[in-house]
């Protein structure tokens, strides 16, 4: 059977700044010795809400090229679906340039405060941690609670946590051999400077107690940028889904968002008999994902319609922009990307998005580099209100 990946690397306002930086990264991760591609498909998948896609869209498709590549690797050596989609999402919040991990938004107290949660489609088992602080890459620690709960029960019957927050998270990653840091190291230049400027703004909107929100401007909006994430389905058919975050720009200390919360961030599920597999990762207005818990119910919409772009089509009508949940929203602003497996070792690759504009690529082992598509609103259409979707099949 082949192995497929898909990628999201996040959200957010681009500028032409940083472009020398973007260009280097690229190099330096793709031409890095040990990732040979060894699988027919890679899927990569970049989404910004409702604005300019400029070179760091470049970068994003290189590295989720480099994530691809090192996932085949590690498959090659043996290794599953949750251990390759960790890895996976390790590389996203290794790079600084995303909003996860190291270079994460700040929340309103200058801290970094993130949440990352894997699923797996075998025994559907769900690791998330919240608001974790002194941990470069949360996803690790979510993805030991979904190997800790694939393995034996505690003593006296207890059952191990599948979501852990605040402290008590970064205590469990530490008594469980994962490396835990200050959090001042996770805050970079950038991430400090960001976090100034919006506080700046913030507080003279508090002084003046003014009654229209100030703009920000294109220099400081490009570093809004939301969840990034990975689907696998390894050799063996087994789908793992991760997604991580660092929240919204001055959230509120101790929010969790939709990369913490069962069903809002991401959805895995084995083909079973009379079943598809499926797996989604999600993006956006996290406030509205998890009221509508999208990942979860998009892949059921995904399941009940032989057509997979129907069932797709379905949830964001039905679901998200019709929810009852949001009927107080002016604005519904999210992008889902999904696998559906079908029989006969066919996999469909979706995606779609109420925003103005979400970018993909895709690639496989006999392309030299990988095919980039643009998708927009059509003509008319209005961000938060309209929504569109396509795909390929493979």
């Amino acid at each position: 059977m082949s192995c497929f990946y898909l990628f999201l690397p996040g959200a957010g306002y681009h500028s032409t700044q940083k472009e020398d930086a973007y260009v280097k990264l690229c190099k330096s991760t793709c031409l890095k010795k040990d990732f040979q591609v060894v699988c027919r498909f890679s899927f990569i998948q970049i989404m910004t809400l409702g604005g300019r896609m400029g070179p760091q869209f470049v970068f994003k498709v290189s590295l989720g090229k480099t994530a691809y590549k090192k996932m085949s690797h590690l498959l090659k050596k043996g290794w599953g679906a949750v251990e390759c989609v960790t890895e996976a999402v390790k590389l996203l919040e290794d790079a600084v340039l995303t909003n996860a991990g190291m270079g994460s938004n700040l929340n309103l107290s200058g801290s970094v405060e993130c949440d990352a949660s894997i699923m797996e489609g075998r025994k559907l088992m769900f690791g998330a941690v919240g608001a974790i602080s002194g941990v470069k890459n949360p996803v690790e620690v979510s993805a030991t609670l979904v190997n800790r709960q694939l393995g034996d029960k505690l003593s006296l019957g207890r059952l191990h946590p599948s979501v852990l927050v605040g402290d008590g998270a970064k205590q469990w990653a530490e008594e469980n051999g994962i490396k835990t840091l200050e959090t001042r190291h996770l805050i970079t230049d950038d991430a400090q400077k960001t976090y100034q400027n919006h506080k700046r703004k913030l507080d003279i909107v508090n002084e003046r107690d003014a009654s229209k929100k100030m703009k920000l401007s294109e220099q400081e909006e490009e570093k809004i940028q939301d969840t990034v994430g990975a689907i696998v389905m390894d050799t063996s058919g087994n789908i793992a889904t991760a997604v991580s975050s660092g929240g919204i720009s001055l959230k509120q200390p101790g929010r969790l968002g939709p990369a913490a919360t069962y069903g809002a961030g991401c959805w895995a599920y084995n083909q079973r008999p009379g079943k598809a597999g499926v797996g989604t990762s999600t993006s956006g207005s996290g406030e509205h994902i998890m009221k509508t818990l999208l990942a979860r119910e998009s892949a059921l919409s995904i399941q009940r319609e032989d057509n997979a772009s129907l069932g797709l089509s379905n949830c964001f009508k039905n679901n998200f922009l019709e929810s009852e949940f949001l009927e107080e929203e002016k604005d519904k602003l999210a992008g889902v990307l999904a696998l559906k497996q079908n029989d006969g070792d066919t996999v469909e690759v979706l995606w779609g998005h109420t925003t103005d504009s979400m970018c993909v690529g895709y690639m496989s082992s006999s392309l030299k580099k990988p095919k980039v598509v643009m998708s927009r609103l059509p003509e008319g259409g209005i961000p938060g209100k309209s929504f569109t979707m396509s795909g390929v099949s493979i």
